[in-house]
């Protein structure tokens, strides 16, 4: 998107956006790099990273919603906004339809970052078994 303004300039570890809150907008990444995470049974689970040119909170301009995931700065990063009003004008213009099927997408990715977060934290817990396993072998061969 081009002519994005900037609204933000965020430093290493700064939160830009914080899961639960209700959605307002959505961003993209002029400068830098962010991190995706989701908090699963109290504990952050990563998620993905995004660098520059890439969108996130894009479901907030599409469904009132919370924020599914929290976005944090990696390094020097600045941000861009996508206006939810704008989009919202541009999104009126299509097919109810084709609105319904953009609403059952954005349900099916809420769905989908959850899963992947369950993933994220049953591969930390088996990690951790393997490597308790490992000590456990090395210990018992000394």
């Amino acid at each position: 998107m081009k002519n994005v303004p900037i609204i933000g300039r965020f430093k290493d570890g700064d939160v830009i956006v914080t899961e639960g809150v209700i959605s307002n907008n959505a961003y993209i990444v002029l400068f830098g790099e962010v991190r995706i995470s989701k908090k699963i049974d109290d504990k952050q689970v990563i998620i993905g990273t995004l660098k520059k040119g890439d969108v996130f909170g894009e479901m907030g301009l599409i469904s009132k919603t919370q924020r599914s995931a929290s976005v944090i700065a990696i390094g020097e990063v600045n941000i861009g906004i996508i206006d939810k009003e704008i989009f919202a004008s541009m999104l009126n213009t299509i097919p109810n339809d084709l609105r319904c099927v953009i609403d059952a997408l954005v349900e099916r990715l809420k769905v989908t970052t959850r899963k992947l977060a369950n993933i994220g934290i049953q591969l930390e817990k088996t990690r951790k078994t393997i490597n308790s396993f490992s000590l456990q072998t090395i210990e018992g061969e000394e």
